[in-house]
């Protein structure tokens, strides 16, 4: 097992982030833009800037937006109705996602600008959570349902357990969207009017993004701490590693058990009609010998030879004793230019 592990890499001191390129308070600077110079309404869409945090700009430089675009949700025609069914009336289509958005930021965004409370955010690069069952979906489901072993449950959830991510969170590309689900109608109209009273004639400048959030929602740092725990989750520690792979094994052979179990439990037991499971003798076959081997190939070469007839009209006895004929002639032929070669040969000899 202790090759699995594998061989390690140098160690962590030998990891060099100086490579990143870090913006100056100039650079930054030219890249804001000033929110009395962006429409408060954009494609029917209201726009919201929130503040962002900049480490290396001093205090006295311009502040720095990024602008969300907001609009009342119409699930009518997309997907996210089979997710949520029951969210019209209570929903905020949202554009221009920061990459580091997660439901925590846009909580804490609302509840700052005076918004409702969120239920759930879906992000339109994320896979869409299973439609929820009814009640009558529901019990109608159990009733279809067997009785499982939950240890042969855990062990099955044991041994398909994911192998860690690379990265601590997850990063959204430039062009994703969400939706934001409110509690009720009630707070998705709040929320909707708190964004055009905080839009871009009077932006709200003391709140920045991803303050607010809540002590209990750890969410891991970007930066130079994200790279450096990026990288050592590409290199765990091997006792972690060999205890992983051992667990691994163990869950797999206790599966493997418990499924032999029930296998022999379904052939002596009567089901609630009074049929008897028949199933596959657990035996091993032995591996075939030479004799038999060779027997199946006879076989094999025999039935292949049956089910082929060349002879079998006319026309081919005709074409076959064409073909017997002119192999006939054509060893005539060869057997008198021997004899003539013979013959001129002893000719010459007597000269």
């Amino acid at each position: 097992m202790s090759d699995a592990v594998g061989t390690l890499p140098p160690s962590r001191a030998a990891l060099d982030l100086s490579g990143f390129k870090r913006l100056n308070a100039a650079t930054l600077s030219s890249l804001s833009i000033s929110p009395d110079t962006v429409p408060k309404v954009h494609k029917s869409l209201a726009t919201l800037p929130v503040r962002l945090k900049t480490r290396s700009v001093s205090s006295s430089s311009e502040p720095i937006f990024h602008y969300f675009f907001v609009k009342p949700h119409d699930p009518q025609y997309t997907p996210i109705i089979n997710a949520h069914p029951n969210i019209n009336g209570r929903s905020l289509f949202l554009s221009s996602i920061p990459f580091d958005a997660t439901v925590h930021h846009l909580r804490a965004l609302f509840t700052a600008i005076g918004g409702g409370r969120i239920e759930a955010v879906i992000f339109s690069d994320e896979p869409l959570p299973p439609r929820p069952y009814t009640s009558d979906e529901t019990q109608a489901i159990k009733s279809k349902k067997r009785k499982r072993n939950a240890a042969g449950t855990a062990q099955s959830a044991a041994e398909t357990a994911p192998w860690p991510p690379l990265w601590n969170r997850k990063l959204h590309p430039p062009d994703t969207t969400a939706v934001a689900v409110f509690v009720d109608q009630t707070a998705c109209d709040l929320a909707m009017k708190a964004v055009n009273a905080n839009s871009t004639d009077n932006p709200k400048t003391d709140y920045f993004w991803g303050d607010g959030i809540g002590k209990g929602n750890l969410i891991p740092e970007l930066g130079e701490s994200r790279y450096t725990d990026h990288y050592e989750r590409m290199y765990p520690d091997p006792e972690w590693l060999q205890k992983f792979v051992d667990d691994s094994l163990e869950a797999y052979d206790k599966r493997l058990k418990s499924e032999e179990e029930e296998r022999r439990r379904k052939a002596n037991e009567p089901d609630e009609d009074g049929f008897i499971t028949v199933v596959r003798s657990s035996r091993p076959r032995p591996p075939p010998t030479a004799e038999e081997i060779a027997e199946r190939l006879k076989k094999e070469e025999k039935k292949a030879k049956k089910g082929y007839h060349p002879d079998f009209y006319r026309f081919q006895q005709r074409e076959l004793k064409k073909e017997q004929a002119k192999k006939l002639l054509s060893q005539f032929e060869d057997a008198k230019r021997q004899v003539r070669e013979r013959k001129d040969h002893n000719k010459s000899k007597t000269t």
